[in-house]
């Protein structure tokens, strides 16, 4: 809407009409100015878009005159709007902050810029307003670099052609045409005498005949007293005629009417209805199937080709699949599936799977942020994650991550076994990881006091409370850029930068216990002491580890340790107690 103000002349003035405002002058006149005076230059208001020069004045011989072009404020609710003022922004190839450009309500654009149909030049009584005012929704979307599409034009007016006219005997019935004549005779004595006929003819059936419904009145004077006699109808198709005969005894009247039919049913309808047929012979009906039999015989040898084509794509893909690397493949070959995953069957692995698949199938993939973000709405129970389908099913998925842990296969290798991209096995790898870390503990809990005495080998016979085995292992990384992290993972004892896990084991060999990561600096004391392996012991536990471990002042009370004798001691194995 553009509001008035002094600065803004009235649309007629604008368009050359004369208006107050304007000093009773047109545009392109000139104004009489004081000799030796200064001519004043007005700047009125010029237009926002990029490129666009238009202005309220213009500069004619010097003076100033009205351009009689329309300018718009910017709308309120788009000045309300932010993501609207955008819009309007990016529609004039500007932006808003960067080059001093703002939209505010002083901000305005010349009609140039909208469409013809957005401006409201009169009101909806048919008068004209004042000052134009753009309509709801409008924008400035006319520019000088915006190419117009024309709009397509209406479809031209048809008028429909006249019916062909067919000479099929079977298309057509019989219609009405009536032919009238009539023969009568009057005696003078009679004038006064008045004939009325009306008869009704209906519609001719579909087998051609018609029904005639006469109703014949003698209306004779009031002087003469003629009897009339029955009237006689007679009805019939094609040629024959209908003749009514009332008579008496001053007058005679004969009415013939001859019924003639002739409609065309093809003329009723389009052509396109009916299923045109050339075939007008015996030999042309022959030609006509020789050459569907030809066509057909060319459809089932392409059939036959087609069928075959299917059934060796179809046993491709069966061999491809009985050599494809996956869990099923080796279904039937438990020494494969222990040398893949390390669990010792088939129906061992399957088996995990069933306990993790529910939880799996609602897991976020990692990506290259250390953190995931909140829960998806797709990980609430009952919702399925959104997306096309995977190439890697989940089974295949915990398949690659077991290989990858227990084989220690290359991503690249675990890549072109799988089909996958070297960024997708490490997502896969990262997040199974750590959904196994908080999944899997769950499965295997400390063992009791009791179960791991039950299962005592007979060679600890001479250490029958032994609970845990104890140590530590490194694993060795590349050297840190950082110097304090070159320091803190420094491992002493190999000589190399290592990350380090406390690890315990029953007497029989079952892991039971395994630490977080530290690095490779830290003592095995102080990993023992801050790994959690304490709270889990029991008054009566021996724990078995070897003479690095000086933990004998840290264990709970109740609890010894057996380890190696240290060099130049009598006694193969040294024992603390703790009381």
């Amino acid at each position: 809407m553009e509001p008035p103000d002094d600065t803004m002349a009235s649309d007629g003035a604008q368009r050359g009409m004369p208006s107050s405002t304007t000093n009773n002058t047109c545009p392109g006149r000139k104004r009489k100015h004081k000799p030796g005076g200064k001519r004043k230059h007005r700047s009125g208001k010029y237009c926002k878009a990029y490129g666009c020069n238009s202005s309220s004045y213009i500069t004619v011989d010097g003076e100033s005159v009205l351009s009689g072009i329309t300018f718009f404020y910017v709308p309120k609710k788009v000045l309300e709007d932010k993501k609207k003022s955008k819009y309007w922004a990016s529609l004039v190839k500007r932006e808003l902050g960067k080059d001093n450009f703002t939209l505010t309500k002083d901000s305005v654009f010349c009609e140039k810029h909208f469409k013809e149909a957005d401006i409201m030049r009169r009101s909806s009584m048919g008068i004209r307003l004042q000052t134009p005012k753009l309509r709801e929704g409008a924008a400035p979307v006319l520019h000088s670099w915006v190419k117009q599409t024309p709009e397509r034009p209406a479809p031209k007016e048809r008028c429909c052609p006249p019916p062909k006219k067919r000479a099929h005997a079977h298309n057509k019935i019989d219609e009405p045409e009536l032919h009238i004549s009539m023969d009568t005779t009057a005696s003078s004595s009679s004038p006064d005498v008045d004939y009325n006929m009306d008869a009704t003819i209906s519609q001719p059936d579909l087998d051609g005949s018609a029904t005639l419904s006469p109703s014949a009145a003698v209306s004779p004077s009031p002087t003469g007293s003629p009897s009339s006699t029955p009237t006689k109808v007679s009805v019939a198709t094609q040629t024959s005629r209908i003749s009514v005969t009332t008579s008496t005894q001053t007058s005679r009247t004969a009415v013939t009417i001859t019924t003639q039919t002739t409609t065309d049913f093809a003329e009723c309808d389009h052509e396109y209805t009916f299923v045109k047929d050339n075939s007008q012979t015996l030999e042309s009906y022959k030609d006509y199937v020789f050459m569907i039999e030809t066509k057909l015989q060319v459809v089932e040898e392409k059939c036959k080709q087609l069928e075959k084509s299917v059934n060796d794509l179809t046993a491709q893909v069966k061999e491809l699949q009985a050599h494809k690397f996956s869990p099923n493949t080796y279904k039937d070959d438990n020494d494969a599936i222990r040398f893949y995953t390390g669990l010792p069957s088939f129906t061992t692995f399957m088996a995990l799977y069933t306990y993790l698949a529910p939880k799996a199938m609602h897991l976020q993939y990692r990506r290259s942020s250390s953190t995931v973000q909140d829960s998806k709405p797709y990980q609430r129970p009952g919702r399925r994650k959104p997306g096309p389908k995977r190439k890697c099913t989940l089974l295949d998925e915990f398949f690659l991550v077991l290989v990858r842990l227990k084989v220690g296969l290359f991503h690249k290798d675990l890549a072109v076994r799988f089909g996958l991209s070297e960024s997708s096995v490490s997502r896969i790898v990262a997040t199974w990881i750590n959904f196994l870390y908080v999944e899997i503990p769950a499965l295997f809990p400390f063992p009791s006091q009791t179960a791991i005495r039950a299962a005592m080998p007979v060679q600890f016979s001479k250490y029958p409370t032994t609970r845990i085995i104890i140590d530590c292992t490194e694993i060795f990384i590349e050297a840190p850029s950082a110097m304090l992290a070159q320091s803190q993972t420094w491992s002493s004892y190999k000589h190399h930068n290592t990350w380090k896990s406390l690890v315990g084991i029953t007497p029989n060999g079952l892991i039971t216990f395994v630490s977080k990561l530290w690095t490779g600096r830290v003592s095995d004391k102080a990993i023992t002491k801050d790994s959690g392996l304490l709270d889990k012991l029991e008054a009566g536990d021996n724990v078995m580890a070897d003479r690095g471990f000086e933990i004998a002042d840290i264990l709970p009370q109740g609890v010894t340790l057996n380890i190696p004798p240290f060099k130049g001691t009598v006694k193969s194995l040294l024992t603390y107690a703790l009381f």
